[in-house]
């Protein structure tokens, strides 16, 4: 019974050393590192991989944030040969970092993708992430990149063709005369109150003398004969205060008669709607036209469609509305509703609509209206609000005739009134427009002097500052510069300053002063922000920024010219930029070494172009910006997508030659030849030189001598040293006769002739011509015995003679 028990005894503890190996066996397998090898990226416009290819395949887990996705590695670590993979339009980066048993792999990206799907792959180990994008969602460049106030993209076409392309675009001479900044210039309503109809009809009423004084216009009599009336009913007082009332309104006793309508309003009488009527007119006198407005809706429902008041209504309620902008609304009342006017309320009906139109900038009809208007007499004189609209809708329509009679006859002569200063400069400034020049300039220097330092005073001096310009010649244009100056500095009115400065610019401009224009422009931006001219001064500044830049870099002033380009750089980007700017801008970064920002910042500029005709300007100096660096990789990454993207461009040719130091830097030289051996590649003579001597590097002799051929078409005359290396390549495939027609014309060279001479002899040698070949080989010995090839002809002439 023992034995049994015995051998269970060992049984298990052979399974417990079997264990225990095993757990042995497995830790070391576990602490054995796997190693990251390589990583792949493919392209296309809806979907990128990446690829992580490994030892073995590890265990991984996957993280999404917005634009960044994170994969955590177990027991990863970086292989010494690994090259990470090159930032582009939708990859920023992708760092790798490691944390005790594991590799964080973060890719970060310049948008947010649409999925992301991670998998892992044998045959080779392999991690797989397929990243697909909205095709059209917009760049987000925040993450790309931290530079500060860097302008988010916009869109439209090339920002709505730079903000709808400005009217003075190549003829800026013309701005001066041209351009106008209108004033804003409102005179006081006039309010209509129409001859009311008749309260007293019986001629033996008491109030019978008041309805009379009433009707012959004749109210300071009524005021007077009402208030010596006595012994009167209730009804009767309440009929003589309401036309005593109205008689106060008309006599400019505003306050008394307000007071004693509020008293009747709380009286209940026989004329309760004309009380309200009343009320309204006088609140409107008063300067209040909105509480008149509320009066008046509140009295419009309460009256029949055929009230006799019903159209005085409406029209006090228009007068209201334009006395306080409301232009539409005045309209509305003047022509929505479904009156009968009385023949008296004809003409002021038609003033005042086209008052309305006038305000709405229907210029063209509120014109037809004041001039038929025009000839009514006296019209004009009281309603001084149509007056003043009626000229300045002729002076924006550019009736500047009809525009200069109506300001004449406001002014003189002149009543002091607020506004008086803008009523002055409008009808000197309609008359010179009308090409009455005495009468424009008298009263453009009248403003001036009459009305200094008011808005109207200010335009004055302005418009006069033109007038000299235009008339004038350089000597004025460059005065004009000065007194620009001083009315953008001293004016009070910031439309006159916006103007003054823009034009002081314009004329600097003019004068070829480019920088102290931009200067200004700039100052201007800043200041002014929400112009209506800041659309040509951004014009005027890109038009002159390039020429600006590249004085700057004549001047070896490099790190102003840097500091000025990317300070409008917002502007740049609105509006695009060339190719010979894109250069001068990196000779700035070039010349003050400042490699890594040029790249940050022409890698931003890449990418807020994409899918624009400017990006391909830019594939050049980004790519030499990495050269410069030594990352030869993402130089060679940017080189390569422009000549696959743009296999005709005009960069192709400088592209290649980086692509070709990118590979050559990088040893990879199956990529190299692969990309000389292409058809179609860039083709010139520096580039042709250039692949000669890598196919010579890599023993390639027939192609040296198509590449040199190439170059020889190309450029016409093969340098001393390539004619050397043509010479030779002939000479190794023993193309004999092209060999020896390469050397004799290098016989004489001091550099290369005694090796023309050795490898013509040995030609010779080998065409049986052994008498000649060794009059030459003596000829090297004698002149080069001690060069290498001299030895080397002396060895073959001891040789030959045994």
């Amino acid at each position: 019974m023992r034995h049994p028990i015995k051998i269970l005894k060992i049984i298990g503890l052979l399974l417990l050393l079997v264990v225990f190996f095993m757990s042995v066996t497995m830790t070391a397998q576990a602490e054995e590192p796997i190693y990251l090898l390589d990583m792949h990226k493919q392209e296309n416009p809806n979907h990128t991989q990446i690829t992580l290819q490994f030892s073995t395949l590890p265990k991984f887990t996957t993280e999404e944030s917005g634009q960044r996705i994170d994969l955590l590695l177990s027991n990863v670590k970086l292989s010494p040969k690994l090259k990470n993979l090159p930032e582009d339009e939708k990859v920023v980066k992708i760092q790798l970092t490691g944390k005790k048993q594991e590799l964080l792999v973060s890719v970060l990206l310049r948008r947010l993708p649409k999925q992301v799907i991670a998998a892992s792959k044998q045959n080779p180990p392999r991690v797989v992430v397929d990243v697909y994008w909205d095709v059209d969602e917009a760049i987000r460049p925040a993450v790309a990149f931290r530079i500060s106030d860097m302008p988010p993209r916009k869109a439209g076409r090339r920002a709505a063709k730079f903000q709808q392309e400005s009217p003075w675009k190549d003829r800026w001479d013309d701005f001066f005369r041209d351009y106008r900044t209108y004033w804003k210039l409102d005179l006081p309503v006039n309010f209509t109150l129409p001859q009311l109809s008749a309260l007293i009809v019986d001629d033996q009423s008491p109030l019978w003398p008041l309805q009379q004084h009433a009707d012959t216009n004749m109210f300071l009599s009524l005021i007077q004969t009402a208030t010596a009336l006595s012994n009167l009913d209730p009804q009767q007082r309440y009929l003589r205060d309401l036309m005593l009332a109205e008689a106060q309104l008309r006599t400019d006793a505003i306050e008394a008669g307000i007071a004693r309508l509020d008293s009747l309003r709380r009286t209940e009488g026989i004329a309760q709607a004309r009380v309200e009527y009343l009320t309204a007119f006088g609140q409107a006198l008063e300067g209040q036209p909105l509480v008149a407005q509320i009066t008046l809706q509140q009295l419009l429902p309460q009256l029949a469609e055929n009230h006799p008041l019903l159209p005085l209504i409406h029209l006090l309620f228009a007068e209201t509305a334009l006395a306080s902008g409301q232009d539409r609304v005045a309209l509305e009342h003047l022509q929505g509703a479904d009156l009968n006017w009385p023949d008296s309320l004809l003409v002021p009906l038609e003033l005042r609509i086209a008052d309305a139109k006038s305000g709405l900038g229907e210029l063209d009809e509120a014109l037809v209206e004041y001039q038929d208007l025009a000839e009514e007499s006296g019209l004009f004189d009281y309603y001084r609000f149509s007056f003043n609209r009626a000229a300045f809708s002729a002076f924006k329509n550019k009736n500047y005739s009809f525009s200069s009679i109506l300001y004449r006859k406001l002014v003189e002569p002149l009543k002091e009134e607020s506004g008086d200063d803008l009523l002055l400069f409008a009808a000197g400034a309609a008359s010179y427009e009308a090409g009455d020049m005495g009468w424009g300039m008298i009263g453009l220097q009248r403003v001036t002097l009459d009305r200094p330092e008011t808005e109207g005073g200010d335009r004055g001096v302005l418009r006069l500052i033109d007038h000299k310009l235009i008339n004038g010649g350089e000597l004025e244009l460059a005065k004009a510069v000065g007194e620009y100056a001083q009315l953008g500095k001293s004016s009070q009115f910031r439309p006159i300053r916006e103007e003054s400065r823009f034009k002081r610019a314009l004329a600097l401009y003019l004068l070829g002063d480019h920088r102290e224009s931009v200067d200004v422009l700039m100052r201007f931006r800043r200041e002014f922000g929400s112009s209506e001219l800041i659309r040509e001064v951004d014009l005027l500044i890109l038009q002159q920024l390039p020429t600006v830049v590249h004085q700057l870099l004549e001047e070896k002033n490099d790190l102003q010219a840097v500091v000025l380009a990317e300070k409008n750089r917002k502007l740049l980007l609105r509006s695009g930029f060339n190719k010979e700017f894109l250069h001068d801008l990196a000779t700035a970064f070039d010349r003050l070494g400042l490699y890594e920002r040029a790249g940050r910042v022409l890698l931003y500029l890449f990418d807020r172009t994409s899918g624009q005709e400017e990006q391909q300007f830019i594939y050049l100096p980004l790519a030499q910006s990495y050269l410069k660096r030594k990352e030869y990789q993402n130089a060679g990454q940017y080189a390569s997508r422009y000549l696959e993207k743009f296999p005709q461009g005009e960069d192709g040719g400088a592209l290649f030659g980086i692509l070709l130091d990118a590979f050559e830097r990088e040893d990879r030289q199956d990529e190299l030849l692969a990309w000389l051996n292409r058809e179609n590649r860039p083709s010139s003579y520096e580039l042709e030189i250039r692949a000669a001597y890598i196919y010579w590097r890599l023993g390639n002799l027939q192609a040296v001598i198509e590449s040199l051929e190439k170059a020889h078409s190309a450029g016409g005359f093969l340098q001393v040293k390539e004619m050397a290396l043509l010479g030779e390549a002939y000479y190794q495939l023993e193309k004999n006769s092209a060999a020896v027609k390469i050397y004799r014309q290098l016989h004489e060279d001091p550099d290369f002739g005694t090796q023309a001479r050795y490898r013509t002899a040995q030609i010779l040698l080998r065409q049986q011509q052994r008498r000649a070949a060794l009059k030459l080989l003596s000829q090297v010995v004698e002149t080069n015995g001690e060069g290498s090839w001299g030895k080397l002809a002396q060895d073959l002439l001891i040789q030959e003679k045994r």
